[in-house]
């Protein structure tokens, strides 16, 4: 076999590297409308688009087309694991546990890239402005009015985002279920960061959530089998790989 000279094996890897770039898929969660970007070698080509200079980046997400499979399955899992727990319960526990189910459920998830496409961030830290190639899907939109309850909580759901209001007082409106989880609460930012928040009497702090957060009650560790005690883990995973609505 003929081996390149090394200047022109080099030469090549720098021209691949060059020719390198993604096709994303846009889903706009505002209006419904789709749009494809073509060789974008950077985040910075997609976020400086025209077509998207009115999203709003904090509540963006961006996943590999082809790994999302992958996060489904886990996804996938949650569920069935959710469903064999109702099932070695009864009475109360088990209508909590179904509902929690039918929640996550209803819940559509991608291979998230926990990436800045704040495009003011990516221009001053240019360390953030990662290269593109392969295949994307974008769901990006407006800033939302609401925050969204799930867990072992009565009427999960949606609840109107209202400035200053703390993640206690937002549960303080609705009932906690058989086996939830009565001191802290998970607070899932639209970015995908993750806090767990103290909300009893004895240990109440204010912790703020950002419009788009996703609040989870999850399973109080006191009443189920260690054989749960990662299960919360897996609520929250699922819920940081959520597709914005």
């Amino acid at each position: 076999m003929r081996m390149l000279p090394f200047s022109a094996f080099m030469l090549s890897l720098l021209s691949q590297s060059l020719y390198a770039a993604g096709t994303v898929t846009v889903h706009r969660t505002d209006s419904g409308e789709t749009l494809k970007i073509q060789n974008a070698q950077r985040l910075s080509d997609v976020v400086s688009q025209p077509a998207l200079a009115h999203s709003w980046w904090p509540g963006a997400v961006i996943g590999v087309t082809g790994k999302t499979r992958d996060q489904q399955a886990r996804h996938q899992q949650l569920l069935a694991r959710l469903a064999s727990l109702a099932a070695q319960e009864s009475g109360d526990d088990a209508a909590a546990i179904r509902q929690l189910q039918q929640q996550m459920a209803a819940l559509k998830v991608t291979d998230r890239q926990f990436v800045d496409l704040d495009p003011d961030m990516l221009r001053v830290r240019t360390a953030t402005n990662k290269p593109l190639a392969g295949d994307y899907t974008l769901w990006t939109g407006k800033m939302p009015g609401y925050i969204t309850l799930y867990g072992l909580v009565s009427g999960a759901g949606n609840r109107p985002f209202t400035p200053g209001k703390s993640v206690a007082e937002y549960l303080d409106e609705t009932a906690l279920l058989s086996g939830a989880e009565r001191s802290y609460a998970w607070v899932i930012y639209p970015d995908g960061r993750v806090q767990k928040a103290p909300v009893a009497y004895w240990n109440k702090r204010h912790v703020e959530p950002m419009p788009g957060s996703a609040i989870l009650v999850g399973f109080s560790e006191r009443l189920f089998s260690s054989a749960y005690d990662d299960l919360n883990a897996q609520l929250v995973d699922s819920l940081t790989h959520r597709i914005p609505q």
